[in-house]
């Protein structure tokens, strides 16, 4: 059973993945920009593992305001991912698995956003159109087969 509430959110679970597998990047190049590159990316890993731990001990606004930038800082990542690979000189490709989890992360953290911008789950309104409250439609005529004329 998790020690803490935020090892429960897959996000966390998925950013954490995502800093141990840049952190093990084998970069085979001694280009100083290389190295800034793998660096920041693993910086920007932690950064958003460090965020999403941190709003899920908030509510409200500081928690969406924390998974909102921990959605940044996996957006920094993946494009520190592309610098290092376009100063490498390599497909975009070579970081795949990185740049994946990257995009895994950000997903389950906009999903989570959107829970917790939807609020309680409770009754909802009507899907379609119509005044607020008003009982949804049933029957009516029957419409034609489309194509008919």
């Amino acid at each position: 059973m998790p020690e803490f509430e935020y090892q429960n959110i897959e996000a966390w679970n998925t950013a954490i993945r995502l800093a141990t597998a840049v952190g093990r990047l084998k970069i085979g190049s001694n280009l100083k920009a290389a190295a800034d590159a793998h660096q920041h990316a693993f910086e920007q890993a932690g950064l958003a593992c460090a965020l999403i731990a941190e709003g899920s001990q908030r509510e409200g606004p500081g928690q969406v305001g924390m998974y909102r930038d921990a959605r940044g800082a996996l957006a920094q990542a993946r494009s520190w991912l592309h610098v290092l690979a376009a100063v490498m000189n390599e497909p975009g490709t070579v970081f795949g698995n990185e740049l994946d989890l990257a995009e895994q992360a950000s997903r389950q953290l906009g999903a989570l956003l959107r829970n917790i911008e939807r609020g309680p789950a409770g009754p909802r309104p009507p899907q379609r159109g119509g005044p607020a409250g008003a009982p949804p439609r049933h029957g009516g005529p029957p419409r034609p087969p489309r194509g008919t004329p």
